[in-house]
């Protein structure tokens, strides 16, 4: 991370951009760079017997943002109903945050996932970041969150990148966490904080650092400078 960019995180519901990549975040925010985050649901309508309170849910995504540096967007959709809308209705929603912001990286969720709304904005986001003339997204990367993707029933979660964290970094997710407080669980459920740290400490040991967020990659664009050309690859060559 040498230069200013902007980086946008889709997310589904409140949370789920500091589960999959609050260390990320925080890493491009000392950076130097921009963050957005567009957060489609703060409600909690699947959920018989807690308090929907999608004023308080927003008021968390804004908290957390705080602690990035970040703009956030909250979209109007409901907590696991994505799929009684219009799927095009979710994708320009998607389209208009990255004609405002114009991020050259994007993070959501990994089509790998047991919820079918995180299945559902991953796929919008493949849809809104389709590499056009001129569009400014270069990279488009997915996700883990606790108690979703390791649950999948489908394919495993492969990631393919891995982002260093420095403590600094770390420490701020924890500190986004803390914020969604209501959205986690006691030890030793996956999604509790001591669950969410083991994993970044796991993802860190399986690339030889302290702390690591993983991701998918959906999409990356190599922008070569101006007059080089790439040498090329001989199969079976050093």
């Amino acid at each position: 991370m040498t230069t200013s960019r902007t980086v946008l995180a889709v997310a589904a519901h409140a949370d789920d951009e500091t589960l999959g990549a609050g260390g990320t975040l925080a890493e491009h925010a000392a950076a130097g760079d921009r963050v957005r985050i567009l957060v489609l649901s703060a409600s909690s309508t699947s959920r018989p017997g807690v308090d929907d309170d999608p004023g308080h849910r927003a008021a968390c995504v804004h908290r957390a943002a705080a602690l990035y540096g970040a703009e956030a967007e909250i979209a109007g959709f409901d907590d696991n109903a994505f799929d009684t809308v219009p799927r095009l209705q979710i994708t320009q929603t998607v389209e208009a945050a990255i004609r405002r912001w114009r991020p050259s990286i994007v993070y959501t969720h990994s089509s790998a996932d047991l919820s079918l709304d995180h299945r559902i904005t991953g796929e919008a986001v493949a849809a809104a970041t389709r590499p056009q003339p001129g569009h400014p997204v270069a990279t488009v990367l997915a996700w883990e969150v606790r108690s979703a993707t390791e649950w999948g029933p489908g394919r495993p979660f492969r990631p393919a990148w891995f982002q260093p964290l420095a403590p600094t970094a770390l420490a701020v997710k924890e500190q986004a966490l803390a914020v969604y407080a209501s959205e986690m669980r006691p030890w030793p459920h996956t999604r509790s904080t001591q669950a969410a740290l083991a994993a970044a400490r796991l993802r860190g040991a399986q690339i030889g650092v302290q702390a690591a967020e993983a991701f998918e990659v959906i999409r990356h664009t190599v922008t070569m400078p101006a007059g080089t050309t790439p040498a090329p690859h001989l199969p079976g060559r050093a």
